[in-house]
């Protein structure tokens, strides 16, 4: 590695001074003026990571679903999954460096992590390279490339992706089976193959309207759609709030880039994307709104009364989980027997979908800390884990040997249905992200389960119906004077507390509430969930109350 090298390119990208950079669960995100020299800098640690690991590792340029002015990056491991937390911390103090202490930083994570500077570097270390279609990730993305050949190392640039196709290059690209799919075509390949795989001779009788929050998830999955009707319109599909690619609009639809569109917006405010039902006789229509990088889906449509009708991330979970235990209750039992499956949920999931999964299904749905990294790594303990956060980012985890086992059996089983079952099961396998949540994944997969099920929009509706919930946040003078249990569904401390909130849920029919304390700002957030809007808005003030009178509340008392 040349030193020299490293210092200088440092030097002429200095850091933001005083500025303090942390490495969250989705990487660095802050406004994109500020982002040049951690860009740099997350290039150089992406090398170090491949050089550790020997395998691709991946840069992802993205901001997900924050306005425009934003942008980010993450590293993904070679499995396609989030960094390692332990380099995390590594990510962040390298960030943070002063521009003339950058080669001592990567100096001392090299003798940390036991990495040769000057040993020639692995042929598999490799940085998967990819952005998003924010107008300053193209300038920043070559600035984290600068960064890789600053130390000698090797890069693909996959240019425009969704951040799940990013993950999938990286992950496909490590897997021996799989090198030749590592590019956004075998991604298109792959998901494809398995769609039809999975729906037979199937077509689909309803429209989809996809709505892409002008972000990167429009153009592709416009591109995925002509790749899975290439032989056969098996799917309609209609794309709207999505780039044009016209370089006269540009900077115009930049700017409303998951603005007033997107998952987001529909999930947390109720509300139908802008430019989305165009015609009244698309109301009742199947809608589906990707977030900005099409990590995050949803589903709904507006009702003849004008409300939303949701299908957040807890009813794409139980549609999915009732799938496959439908296969799996048909399977021989040689092939399920000590086959473990899960539903992974947080506290925040409606405690409606909990009791289907639960009660309905027979799976287990154990509950998480808040947060998608917290879901993933338990769900990866099970064969079969299905996890999905409320606001539509989830996908279906696969243990190999349990898949290993089903393409072994799988044209030797006596029975049709059996064989259906086996060959269901490989197929979503194969069509669901196996490394993070997957818009355009999770789309084909619920459309593929609909055909396959015959089911109709108020047939999912109708597996079960959300109960009233209530958000609400009671400001508190000391947020680490609340200590929760591990999945944050009670409190620790003080007792008294969740003595208070024991005593209120048990005045409610279907009552369920729990506090947390936020983790960025002095301030306790509150879930209620009962019988009817009134009592849950009634319980959850209840709660706020019982906070601000046993966890030190400032301000007047919540009325």
């Amino acid at each position: 590695m040349n030193r020299e090298a490293v210092k200088q390119v440092a030097l002429s990208t200095p850091k933001v001074s005083g500025f303090l950079y942390r490495y969250g669960t989705a990487g660095f995100r802050e406004k994109a003026e500020v982002l040049d020299a951690v860009f740099l800098r997350m290039g150089m640690l992406a090398c170090l990571r491949a050089r550790k690991m020997n395998a691709s590792i991946g840069l992802m340029v993205t901001a997900s679903h924050n306005p425009v002015q934003d942008n980010g990056i993450k590293l993904v491991d070679p499995d396609g999954g989030m960094l390692s937390q332990s380099w995390e911390a590594l990510a962040t103090t390298l960030a943070n460096a002063a521009d003339d202490e950058v080669l001592a930083a990567i100096e001392n994570i090299a003798k940390e992590e036991s990495i040769d500077l000057d040993a020639e570097l692995p042929d598999l270390a490799v940085v998967y390279v990819g952005r998003d279609t924010r107008p300053h990730s193209a300038r920043l993305s070559n600035i984290a490339i600068q960064g890789i050949e600053a130390v000698n190392g090797k890069h693909v640039d996959v240019g425009v992706v969704t951040t799940p196709q990013l993950h999938h290059c990286v992950r496909s690209s490590n897997l021996k089976d799989e090198k030749h799919l590592a590019t956004v075509s075998g991604y298109y390949e792959k998901v494809s193959k398995a769609f039809h795989d999975l729906i037979g001779d199937r077509t689909g009788k309803d429209k989809v309207i996809v709505d892409g929050a002008f972000g990167v998830g429009g153009p592709k999955v416009q591109e995925l759609l002509k790749v899975v009707n290439a032989d056969n319109a098996v799917l309609e599909a209609q794309v709207r709030n999505s780039p044009t690619g016209d370089e006269d609009k540009k900077e115009e639809e930049a700017a409303k880039l998951n603005h007033g569109v997107g998952a987001e917006h529909v999930q947390k405010k109720l509300l139908l994307p802008e430019n989305t039902l165009k015609l009244p006789e698309e109301q009742m229509v199947r809608f589906a709104s990707f977030d900005g990088d099409a990590d995050r889906i949803v589903y709904y449509r507006q009702n003849k009364d004008g409300k939303l009708n949701l299908f957040d991330g807890d009813k794409i979970a139980s549609l999915m989980a009732m799938f496959i235990q439908k296969q799996m209750k048909v399977l021989p039992d040689d092939l399920t027997d000590g086959v473990s499956f899960g539903c992974v949920q947080t506290a925040y999931a409606n405690g409606a979908s909990s009791n289907y999964i639960r009660e309905v299904l027979k799976v287990e749905a154990p509950l998480t800390k808040t947060g998608v990294k917290h879901l993933h790594h338990k769900a990866v303990e099970y064969d079969i884990g299905v996890y999905f956060e409320a606001n539509g980012h989830g996908t279906v985890l696969f243990k190999q040997p349990f898949i290993s086992k089903l393409k072994e059996a799988a044209d030797n089983l006596g029975q049709n249905d059996q064989r259906i079952a086996c060959k269901n099961m490989i197929a979503l396998e194969q069509l669901i992200n196996q490394a993070t949540g997957d818009a355009m994944a999770d789309l084909l997969c619920v459309e593929a389960i609909l055909m396959v099920e015959g089911m109709s929009l108020d047939d999912w509706h109708n597996i079960y119906h959300d109960l009233p919930s209530r958000q609400l946040k009671c400001k508190v003078a000391d947020r680490t004077a609340i200590k929760t249990s591990k999945d944050e569904s009670k409190v620790l401390e003080p007792i008294a507390l969740q003595n208070a909130i024991d005593g209120f849920v048990k005045q409610y029919a279907n009552g369920r509430a729990f506090a947390r304390p936020s983790g960025t700002e002095d301030a306790v957030r509150v879930y209620a969930e009962a019988a009817s809007v009134k009592e849950a808005d009634a319980l959850a003030l209840q709660v706020c109350q019982a906070i601000f009178d046993h966890a030190g509340g400032v301000g007047e008392r919540p009325q």
